[in-house]
């Protein structure tokens, strides 16, 4: 199985500089993408300069980024790694063996087995506990739904309708806000996707300093990313059935293929 390594960044210089290089001497990866969120601290410098693929985003958010390149990514499968910390490459050879063996998502939990988040806040925690509840409910019993760090065949995206750009308002709001990982649970669990969770601890981020660790970042809305998800939640309830922009129409009543 081939494998693109997606790496999300905007002025993550420190991170890069400590995870990049081992990440690319593993040998484990078909390309390395890094996408960038319009950096001003030498972050696409350094990516370019070891040989990695950088593609600047177009529009903000994460959700946004995937859209922009999704269709570009060449593996058989996908893992998103974060370099600010939070996601230890340990995870990796344990997301790759379980893709080969026919998962179709693999979940890098923060909360399984015993595994923790020194990242989490006091708000951060209990929320990512309730929406991981509230998303169990569609049909998989995750510990960790909302997490970025995760493996996925290249076409679990576009079997589940996530490939494509909804409405202005949706992009501007949402889509901006909460990136694709809580709709991909959702909806992985809606078609009855193979599903696999993984327990690795989250460590505190890199500091942009480059001197150490620090307490959790606040580089994300919590109240905005909690709000839009619990958006989503409620319409994939409702929306069993609903056809895309692209004319496509998804089937995600419980049970049914994607």
């Amino acid at each position: 199985m081939t494998v693109s390594l997606i790496i999300p960044v905007k002025n993550e210089l420190p991170g890069l500089k400590v995870y990049l290089p081992t990440l690319i001497a593993s040998g484990r990866f078909l390309e390395i993408i890094v996408i960038d969120g319009k950096s001003t601290d030498g972050s696409i410098e350094y990516a370019k300069s070891l040989g990695c693929r950088v593609v600047t985003q177009d529009k903000p958010g994460i959700r946004a980024a995937y859209l922009q390149t999704y269709r570009s990514f060449s593996g058989d499968a996908v893992i998103v790694f974060s370099p600010d910390g939070n996601s230890l490459p340990e995870a990796i050879p344990a997301i790759i063996t379980n893709l080969e063996n026919g998962y179709d998502m693999v979940i890098a939990s923060r909360y399984k087995d015993g595994a923790k988040s020194d990242d989490d806040t006091i708000l951060s925690g209990p929320a990512n506990s309730v929406f991981s509840f509230l998303i169990s409910l569609f049909g998989y019993p995750y510990t960790d739904a909302m997490v970025m760090y995760r493996g996925y065949r290249i076409d679990v995206p576009k079997r589940l309708g996530l490939d494509v750009r909804r409405g202005d308002f949706y992009e501007r709001t949402s889509g901006r806000h909460v990136s694709w990982e809580p709709l991909m649970s959702i909806r992985a669990a809606k078609a009855s996707l193979k599903i696999a969770e993984i327990g690795f601890d989250e460590p505190k981020r890199i500091d942009q300093e480059g001197s150490g660790f620090i307490l959790p970042a606040t580089r994300i809305s919590h109240y905005k990313a909690g709000l839009f998800c619990l958006w989503q939640v409620i319409e994939e309830f409702f929306r069993w059935n609903w056809k895309l922009s692209d004319g496509r129409k998804t089937h995600f009543k419980r049970g049914a293929s994607a």
